[in-house]
């Protein structure tokens, strides 16, 4: 894989890292659970965590060294899936 593509995969997997904990913390305060737009995030939580992993597997089979600085991560949102 060539560095610049090496770039793009890590700044995509960090943006969407960032998205995850930002939903994950918008979702805990929220009030009303009950709401639509609750739902509605909830579902993007899980797309986001499934996006990411799938960019973490490429990450893993293309670049295993830049993998394990993200080894800890992608096996808690694995876990996170399959729950």
């Amino acid at each position: 894989m060539k560095s610049e593509s090496i770039k793009i995969l890590i700044s995509e997997i960090d943006y969407k890292l960032g998205r995850v904990d930002y939903f994950e913390d918008m979702l805990k305060e929220w009030e009303n659970k009950n709401d639509e737009d609750y739902q509605k995030s909830q579902r993007r939580l899980v797309k986001l965590k499934d996006e990411t992993v799938n960019l973490l597997k490429i990450m893993k089979l293309e670049q295993l060294d830049e993998f394990k600085e993200y080894h800890g991560i992608f096996n808690k949102l694995q876990e996170h899936a399959s729950e």
